[in-house]
């Protein structure tokens, strides 16, 4: 491939020029190893149907989803998976007996939860597959791992963070109260169930009111994580302006495990199927917030318009299933407002430490239908 720049400064390159074709191994290999932001002119590439994108390593500091791991990710995921499933699990015991919350527990999980975020590719894939009996606490560890990805991607502190980890946490624990029949019926609930499912809400707020040592953030999310912004959700019916950026974060994470969990009578959809899904839900999310959530787990819809690199206008290409980061392609300055000839950009991990991409509205720029010239630019017109 045809290497057309590299972001940051001249010292951080990993190869003395900034242009040039790759043409050795060993050229591959030190722009893998570095954590440069790559810019590939697709016109100049000898194989560009075949060539392999290039990807930097994950950054410690970042929790943006690889998309790539190996047997010991995996492992240590699993490992992970389990031993915050059984703490969650005895909570709700707890919980059906009286005893309430056990802080220092939860805690505990919350904390592991966050150190283990370096691939929360591999723990996030662990926890889609949820048996019959367990999708509660399966469930209520996604979305703690989920709500820190989030929050990590959107800037908050490290104490914020792990409260906002505590509420993904806790969100169900309302459940504790609901019938086993209910919470483990395979089929869709009848009436009397639904009314009945619904009471988890507020079941489990009094649950964690009773509890000493809780943020007040996780007793917010837990009370209202089912409501909706067009004011269609439970229990309240509370709309946009009621309902806190902490609540619109878990719901996003509390929707996504969902629609991406397997089950032994429901198979999962995709990444990109759900947040694909998700956005084209009309009234239930935080359009803004749910663009970050997709940047903290690296999916994105294709055809999309984003703003990248500071001044350029890119859509999405549809993603390849080869394991390397979200692709855009580059198309439109900002600055000089005039197209440019197109040049693709995969953005590399550790770029989640910075506001790299950004959402834009089609028609602020541009008065051709988006869907006509998005499909144009992805289909190679260069003409656009």
């Amino acid at each position: 491939m045809y290497v057309h720049s590299f972001a940051g400064g001249w010292l951080s390159h990993p190869l003395w020029r900034s242009r040039l074709l790759i043409s050795s191994n060993e050229e591959l290999e030190r722009i893998r190893s570095s954590s440069s932001e790559i810019v590939i002119d697709t016109a100049k590439g000898c194989d560009v149907a075949t060539a392999r994108p290039i990807q930097t390593p994950i950054s410690p500091r970042s929790t943006r989803a690889s998309g790539r791991f190996g047997r010991a990710d995996q492992a240590r995921a699993t490992e992970l998976a389990q031993r915050s499933k059984a703490v969650v699990n005895a909570m709700f015991a707890d919980c059906r007996l009286g005893k309430g919350v056990p802080t220092n527990d939860i805690l505990a999980v919350v904390d592991d939860i966050a150190d283990s975020l370096n691939n929360i590719a591999a723990f996030i894939s662990v926890t889609r597959l949820k048996a019959q009996d367990d999708q509660t606490y399966t469930n209520s560890v996604a979305v703690c791992a989920l709500m820190i990805s989030l929050a990590r991607e959107l800037g908050y502190p490290a104490a914020a963070v792990r409260d906002l980890g505590m509420a993904g946490l806790l969100h169900d624990v309302g459940k504790s109260t609901i019938s086993q029949d209910i919470l483990l019926k395979a089929g869709p609930l009848n009436e009397a169930e639904t009314i009945e499912m619904r009471r988890h809400p507020t079941q489990g707020y009094d649950i964690l009111a009773a509890t000493t040592g809780l943020p007040p953030v996780a007793l917010d999310v837990c009370l209202h994580h089912h409501e909706r912004l067009d004011g269609l959700g439970y229990p309240f019916g509370l709309k946009a302006e009621a309902i806190s950026t902490a609540t619109r974060m878990a719901s996003i994470c509390d929707v996504y495990d969902a629609i991406t969990s397997i089950r032994p009578y429901a198979p999962g959809k995709s990444p990109l199927e759900a947040v694909t899904e998700m956005e084209t839900a009309e009234g239930h999310f935080d359009r803004a917030l749910l663009f970050q959530f997709m940047g903290s787990i690296g999916v994105y819809p294709a055809g999309k318009l984003v703003r990248i690199l500071g001044d350029r206008l890119a859509v999405t290409l549809p993603h390849n299933h080869n394991g390397i980061g979200p692709v855009f392609r580059t198309f439109y300055s900002t600055v000089d407002t005039r197209f440019l000839r197109h040049q693709d950009v995969i953005l590399t991990e550790d770029l989640a430490d910075g506001t790299t991409v950004i959402a834009e509205d089609p028609g602020s720029w541009f008065s051709e239908p988006w869907a006509t010239m998005a499909a144009r630019i992805m289909a190679g017109d260069r003409s656009v």
